[in-house]
């Protein structure tokens, strides 16, 4: 019965999508996230929704009427250029007796692809403020859907259990769905601000609330970070941000010292406790010190192919003999693992070029962050700006902290998060320029705030 639910609820969103491409591609956001054929047991599991979505609204984008544009911020640009290098490291990925263009580099090119096909379509197809709103809604719902999810059952199992994400996507593993559900909180503490419907603000109250336990008892080191810096920096942005400040940095200290006698007094489950510990003491923990070992590894690489890296996905054992020999020796011929941490991810599979344009990438998302902030200050309607400027902020720091221990730097919410940068850098310049052309007097009292922007694109 849920397989041919499934089935019929894909394909009535696959004829929106045909109608309606801008409906099919926050669909198909939403899709890619909760992953529904992981909650089917029959044919329902192998289903191609993501396929069908992305075809069906690629389909209602070209026969579409509506205007098509792109916008031209430069972090277009930089996303294109980041896209071109992906694809020169590919095509000079070389696997010994397997020769150049390995099928392993290949695959993973055509996966990094579709995200930035579908990104680009979203920059199209959701080119105003309202549906950029949308566009958040729908992550933070999603996203919240899962925690809520994550939440009840960690309470149930008294916080002894893992919480997963959906089987069969990247969601799944626990590292992957502690950072989603980190990157969330933000958007729900500030859709929460903004939302006029009652119903809606109690929903994500509750999906705010259940993330706590939910990120907690994914027993993510990464994420328990995450959670930290979203909730410091949400009351460090607040009206009282000094006393706010002072008095959550208190607070950590005492939970950092408090945790160990609460165990005492079984408040606090084992696992909790044990994962806290090795937090603490990453030095004497296993997983953490094998991760030091991998960023040496990467790093080799990186900087021995500064040009183009070894193309996505190289990890093998000839790896490791021709970089870091030292590697086989402590850990063993068989053991092979990835680089665990975005930033040497990209070095190392794309070289330093790729790497610095990546860098730029974030640093020019910050930048024009700032832009935003600043711009929606000065007019009171547009204030709704600034709060989707603080949370896409929040959660890019996030994404930081937390990829510098995981393998993320393809996720594709981070580069939905890149869309909704370019989309309100976008829109707040089209209000300008129309500013610009507006009679003498209007022109005149929005001067100041285009002088602001000046030379920011």
């Amino acid at each position: 019965m849920r397989d041919i639910a499934l089935v019929i609820l894909v394909l009535g969103s696959a004829a929106v999508a045909i109608r309606r491409p801008m409906y099919g591609m926050l669909l198909f956001v939403a899709f890619g996230i909760v992953n529904p054929q992981g909650f089917t047991w029959g044919f329902g599991r192998s289903f191609p929704i993501a396929m069908i979505m992305a075809m069906a609204t690629v389909l209602g984008y070209v026969i579409s009427p509506e205007s098509k544009r792109f916008p031209r911020q430069r972090e277009v640009w930089m996303l294109l250029g980041l896209w071109l290098l992906f694809v020169v490291s590919t095509v000079v990925a070389y696997i010994p007796h397997r020769g150049w263009m390995s099928d392993a580099a290949l695959t993973q090119l055509i996966h990094v692809s579709k995200i930035f096909v579908m990104i680009f379509l979203s920059m199209s197809l959701l080119n105003s403020p309202e549906r950029v709103q949308m566009l958040m809604k729908v992550v933070a719902l999603s996203i919240g859907l899962l925690s809520v999810k994550g939440g009840i059952f960690a309470i149930i199992t008294g916080g002894s259990e893992l919480v997963w994400g959906p089987e069969g996507s990247f969601l799944y593993a626990n590292n992957a769905i502690g950072l989603a559900m980190a990157m969330n909180v933000p958007l729900l503490y500030y859709l929460i601000q903004l939302e006029r419907k009652p119903w809606l603000r109690k929903v994500m109250w509750i999906m705010l609330g259940l993330s706590v336990p939910a990120i907690v008892c994914t027993f993510s080191r990464g994420a328990w970070l995450g959670l930290m810096a979203a909730v410091g920096l949400i009351l460090l942005k607040s009206k009282y941000k000094v006393v706010i400040g002072v008095g959550g940095a208190i607070m950590v200290f005492a939970t950092i010292a408090f945790i160990p006698f609460l165990t005492t007094l079984d408040l606090v489950p084992e696992r909790v406790q044990s994962r806290f510990d090795d937090l603490v003491n990453y030095e004497e923990e296993g997983s953490a010190v094998s991760r030091f070992w991998n960023w040496e590894a990467c790093k080799r690489v990186g900087f021995a192919n500064p040009l183009t890296g070894e193309g996505f996905d190289y990890y093998g054992r000839h790896i490791y003999e021709k970089y870091f020999p030292e590697f086989i020796v402590q850990y063993g011929h068989d053991k092979v693992w990835s680089c665990h941490s975005m930033w040497l991810t990209v070095l190392a599979e794309h070289g330093i070029l790729a790497f610095l344009l990546w860098i730029a990438l974030l640093i020019s998302c910050f930048l024009s962050l700032r832009k935003i902030h600043r711009f929606s200050k000065r007019i009171e309607s547009l204030q709704w700006m600034g709060y989707y400027a603080s949370m896409v902020e929040i959660s890019f720091v996030v994404y930081m902290i937390v990829g510098t221990f995981l393998d993320v730097a393809y996720f594709d919410v981070f580069y939905q998060f890149i869309v909704v940068v370019i989309l309100l850098k976008e829109h707040m310049y089209q209000m300008v320029k129309s500013w610009h052309s507006s009679p003498g007097e209007e022109r005149f009292r929005r001067s100041h705030v285009r002088a602001s922007l000046a030379g920011s694109r």
